[in-house]
C-alpha cells in the first residue's frame, strides 16, 4: 500500500507526526508500504534569510500568539522526546534542505530519506541550527547517508530544484493548505498534528480491509 505524506521541515508539529506515525507504523506490523513524502512550505520561500524563530511567528502571529503557540509545541514535544529550544532557535527557507530529501528519496531509499528528515528537523528546533546553510545540509546529509561527494555536487548544482518547486506548487492548487498530512492509500486522510500513534496504527488497518473510502480527521 501506499502511504502520501506531506511535511514541512519548519513545522514543529509535523517533527512531532513523525514520531507518532513512526510508532503507529511499528504497532501496526507493516513491512509492505511504499511510503512517498512530497515537500511543502507553510511560508512558500520566506523568510529570505535566516531570523530568529519567535521574532518570524511574532511577524505573523503578534507576540503573545507566538510566545503561546511555542509553549504548547514544547510541552507537546517533551511527550515525544524532543526537546524544542524554539527561544534560540532559527526560522529559515527551506528549499534546499526539501531538494536534499527530495533526492534521498529517489537516490538512497526511505531509510536515508527519513534519517535525514529526523536530522533537519532537530538541527532546527533543538540545535539552533540554520536548514538553508549549506555547511549545515551537507553535515546532515552525509550522516543521513548521502556520499560526501554527492551531496556536495548537489548542494553546489540546481539539479532538482524545478521539480521540488513544482511538487509544492502542485500541493498548493490540490488544495493542500495544512501540513502534516498523511494519505493512506484510497482510503484515508489524516490531516494535522496527531499524538496518539493509535491513529496510523487504526488507518493502516483499515485501510488494508475497506479501500476505497475517504476520511478526513483534523488534529
Amino acid at each position: 500500500m501506499r502511504v502520501d505524506i506531506w511535511s514541512d521541515i519548519s513545522c514543529p508539529w509535523c517533527y512531532i507526526t513523525k514520531r507518532t506515525f513512526e510508532l503507529g507504523l511499528a504497532a501496526a506490523g507493516r513491512h509492505d508500504l511504499d511510503i512517498v513524502l512530497h515537500p511543502y512550505q507553510i511560508d512558500g520561500e520566506q523568510p529570505a534569510e535566516p531570523m530568529p524563530m519567535l521574532d518570524w511567528l511574532a511577524g505573523k502571529y503578534g507576540r503573545e500568539r507566538a510566545e503561546t503557540m511555542s509553549k504548547e509545541v514544547t510541552v507537546a514535544g517533551s511527550r515525544h522526546g524532543i526537546a524544542f529550544r524554539n527561544r534560540t532557535g532559527f526560522a529559515a527557507n527551506t528549499l534546499q534542505a526539501h531538494r536534499l530529501l527530495w533526492f534521498a528519496g529517489r537516490e538512497y531509499g526511505r531509510s536515508v530519506q527519513s534519517r535525514l528528515e529526523e536530522l533537519l528537523f532537530a538541527a532546527c528546533f533543538t540545535q539552533n541550527g540554520d536548514v538553508s546553510d549549506p555547511a549545515l545540509l551537507l553535515d546532515r546529509a552525509v550522516r543521513a547517508g548521502f556520499g560526501r561527494t554527492r551531496a556536495a555536487e548537489l548542494l553546489a548544482s540546481d539539479e532538482g530544484l524545478a521539480e521540488v518547486r513544482h511538487e509544492i506548487g502542485a500541493a498548493r492548487s490540490a488544495g493542500v493548505t495544512r501540513v502534516p498530512l498523511i494519505v493512506f492509500g484510497d482510503a484515508q486522510r489524516i490531516e494535522g498534528a496527531q499524538e496518539d500513534p493509535e491513529v496510523y496504527r487504526s488507518a493502516l488497518a483499515h485501510a488494508s480491509d475497506t479501500p476505497g473510502t475517504t476520511r478526513k480527521d483534523q488534529g
